[in-house]
């Protein structure tokens, strides 16, 4: 009989070390997840039998999710597989594979019906309606907020506190992907599972906090096997235990590095309270620079590239805030600029523009604007910015409606009801002459470098 029992605990023990190996190796991963930011959470949520794989092998994490999918992974995360085999609950949910969780959500008042008295499974769901149906399913308090805020800005907040998603990378309009759900629902599980807690206490801090940064400045980066040089400014009183902001200042494209540095002036506003570096395009000792390569995508410039691998070597050397990372640009490349901005809006806070255009329609993620230009600039069409404005009053769900905004010397508005976090100012300023008194309407205005320090710790 002992022997018996030794051969069953040794085959369990087999089955377990199998079961383990088989659901963690990448032969049992989806072929479009290998090198992904969020694999593991993904993984994680199939080795936990909460979603599987297309039969083609994927796990298409940039597909959007619906309605039902949605019902079918907060259950299963939570409950499975203790569900009632329930079915015909709406007009558009009768026996498919999903009724049951459908049908057992509506049972427990999860779900509710559209005015004509259906479930649209189909239907994809916003980022906002994600979070309100995971938060309120897991019985998580939320804030209280204003009457003038939006419905899901608890919701929002939440994630934020909690350091699940920055609400500075969220559109809530926008539908939900797969790969976000699976990074939200993991951490909803490890929470209950006692492995992470939720403190409500945003620590947008990067790791480098509380180490010694390096002995000199970082001033290049190695970019696809090229060196980028750069100016760094740090102040001495920079404080390792102190998360600091960080300023990315682009040149044009006949001024260099040094020379915007002469003029943009940010330093002298920021109170020792940022690191600023001043990225140099290519060719870096003649002119004109530039930002991109001939036949470069509009969403992926080669510069693009840059920004990534210097935030990435500054975070990982610096104590950096990164819910205050920045970018200021004057001049014929800002259209650069103001793309990357778009392509990059789920790391980037805000926008500083002497120019505007950008190549990009749709925003990685809601970005604060202010927008100078002078409406006699010739090396900058006015239709072109106002087709631009456009597109990010839309994007931030500004109303056209506007209020005089502080920049007076440069005539700035603001527009109302934009999202809570990503303002659209816009100033069309009158300074049209340059340091010499010739009448220069591109030039950079002269109470600018105030203004640009101001705009960003409003926010």
């Amino acid at each position: 009989m002992k022997k018996l029992y030794k051969f069953i605990a040794v085959v369990l023990l087999v089955n377990v070390l199998f079961f383990k190996t088989y659901t963690s190796t990448s032969a049992n991963s989806p072929k479009d997840i290998q090198n992904h930011k969020y694999m593991e959470s993904i993984q994680y949520l199939y080795d936990h039998w909460v979603v599987q794989w297309y039969p083609d092998g994927n796990f298409r994490p940039d597909r959007e999710i619906n309605r039902w999918e949605i019902m079918k992974i907060i259950l299963e995360s939570s409950i499975w597989p203790d569900l009632w085999e329930l079915n015909n609950c709406f007009e558009d949910v009768k026996d498919e594979r999903f009724a049951k969780y459908v049908c057992y959500a509506k049972s427990q008042n999860m779900v509710k019906w559209y005015d004509d008295w259906k479930f649209r499974p189909y239907q994809y769901v916003s980022f906002a309606e994600a979070l309100k149906m995971w938060i309120e399913w897991f019985s998580k308090k939320t804030e209280s907020v204003s009457n003038w805020e939006p419905w899901y800005q608890g919701y929002l907040n939440f994630v934020h506190n909690n350091n699940i998603f920055s609400k500075y990378e969220i559109f809530p309009y926008k539908n939900m992907t797969r790969w976000e759900m699976a990074y939200f629902i993991h951490q909803f599980m490890l929470e209950k599972e006692w492995k992470i807690s939720f403190g409500n206490q945003r620590k947008p801090w990067s790791s480098w906090c509380g180490k010694e940064p390096p002995a000199t400045p970082i001033k290049s980066s190695v970019v696809n096997w090229v060196v980028r040089n750069y100016i760094t400014v740090i102040w001495n009183r920079y404080d390792k235990n102190k998360p600091i902001k960080l300023i990315l200042a682009f040149h044009g494209r006949t001024n260099s590095n040094e020379m915007v540095r002469s003029y943009y002036w940010i330093e002298k506003a920021t109170n020792w309270n940022a690191i600023i570096i001043y990225p140099s395009g290519l060719p870096e000792n003649s002119s004109p620079r530039n930002r991109s390569n001939p036949g470069d995508k509009k969403s992926n410039l080669r510069d693009f590239a840059l920004f990534d691998q210097i935030l990435k070597d500054f975070e990982e050397n610096y104590c950096i805030d990164k819910d205050q990372i920045f970018v200021v640009w004057h001049s014929l490349w800002a259209w650069f600029t103001n793309s990357l901005s778009c392509a990059r809006g789920d790391k980037i806070r805000a926008i500083w523009s002497v120019w505007w255009w950008t190549t990009i329609n749709e925003c990685s993620g809601p970005v604060a604007w202010i927008i100078i230009q002078h409406p006699d600039d010739n090396l900058s069409p006015y239709r072109e910015w106002v087709v631009a404005r456009d597109q990010m009053l839309k994007q931030n769900f500004c109303w056209p409606e506007t209020v005089p905004f502080w920049p007076a010397p440069l005539n700035c508005v603001k527009y109302t009801n934009c999202l809570s976090d990503a303002p659209v100012v816009w100033c069309p300023h009158s300074d049209s002459t340059d340091n010499r008194w010739k009448y220069y309407p591109h030039t950079w205005p002269d109470n600018a470098w105030s203004e640009i320090i101001k705009f960003f710790e409003s926010l």
